[in-house]
């Protein structure tokens, strides 16, 4: 291998290091210019698992990190396993240590405490009509949540997704009229599995209240600091109403600066545009707004 790649590879991991303490704050550990460890799920947890990983000169270019899967609450076995499985997910020219963590957050049975009973079970036979009725009416009460989610997520509309410099950037929105209406179609994206293991889901709504002419908006980050803010900053310049806007964005190991912020708002700004819910465009005569607590 060249001064060359050897050069470009430890500028790569020193990329990624830095990334997955941006992330994982003291829960990961630097041991030396080139091992580093992450503790799952986090360095306070009394049943951490440890990934410990060691990188040659020539990751991420051509060979794997060489990893070590100890702690948690599993045998030793199971850990030889999870760790084939991660050392499987390693491609030569990617970086992949951002991804072996989290793939191990989405594993609790490597790390959570099984539950004891403290008493024998007992079975009981369900012979209580009450108990027919209780069961009835939970099964009807989730069919109907069930409805509800269906009904919302038909709404719903999103974009095709984008890669800027290995992070992706998907966008999606639905119009609403009230607070709770943004609390459900929430729910409703966030059953979708793809969604869920997004490393930030940053939300924007804001509803026009024609009563006193004011508007009721608010923001969430999800981690990714100041990034609602601008979003709903957004949101006010071109005049977007009744509608709630979120950005998913799953993190790709390479920390993208301001650059970010960008993708972001022109992610939400196409979807607008698309749907029709832009109606300024420079960004005058927005009127009054009232921050929703």
């Amino acid at each position: 291998m060249s001064i060359k790649e050897v050069t470009e590879n430890r500028q790569q991991q020193q990329e990624e290091i830095f990334a997955l303490q941006a992330i994982f704050g003291e829960s990961c550990e630097t041991l030396s210019e080139d091992r580093v460890q992450v503790y799952i799920p986090d360095k306070d947890d009394p049943h951490r698992l440890i990934l410990r990983v060691h990188l040659p000169e020539t990751y991420p270019s051509a060979a794997a990190p060489v990893l070590e899967l100890y702690g948690g609450c599993t045998s030793e076995h199971e850990c030889q396993v999870a760790a084939q499985h991660l050392e499987g997910m390693f491609e030569p020219g990617e970086v992949v240590l951002y991804t072996w963590a989290s793939t191990l957050l989405e594993q609790p049975h490597l790390w959570e405490a099984p539950l004891v009973d403290e008493a024998p079970l007992k079975v009981v036979r369900e012979t209580d009509w009450r108990q027919e009725a209780a069961l009835a009416r939970q099964a009807a009460e989730y069919a109907e949540a069930e409805r509800q989610v269906q009904e919302i997520s038909d709404v719903i509309r999103s974009a095709e997704p984008f890669t800027e410099r290995k992070s992706t950037f998907q966008a999606h929105l639905a119009p609403v009229t009230s607070v709770e209406d943004v609390e459900a179609v929430m729910s409703a994206l966030l059953t979708n599995n793809k969604l869920q293991r997004a490393t930030h889901n940053i939300m924007a709504y804001r509803i026009h209240l024609p009563d006193n002419d004011t508007h009721l908006q608010d923001y969430d980050d999800d981690g990714e600091s100041a990034a609602g803010s601008r979003l709903l900053k957004l949101l006010t310049i071109v005049g977007a109403e009744n509608v709630v806007v979120v950005v998913s964005r799953w993190f790709g190991g390479v920390l993208l600066g301001p650059a970010r912020f960008t993708h972001i708002n022109n992610a939400a700004r196409a979807i607008l545009d698309e749907h029709g819910y832009i109606k300024k465009v420079d960004g005058k005569g927005t009127g009054r707004s009232k921050r929703a607590t």
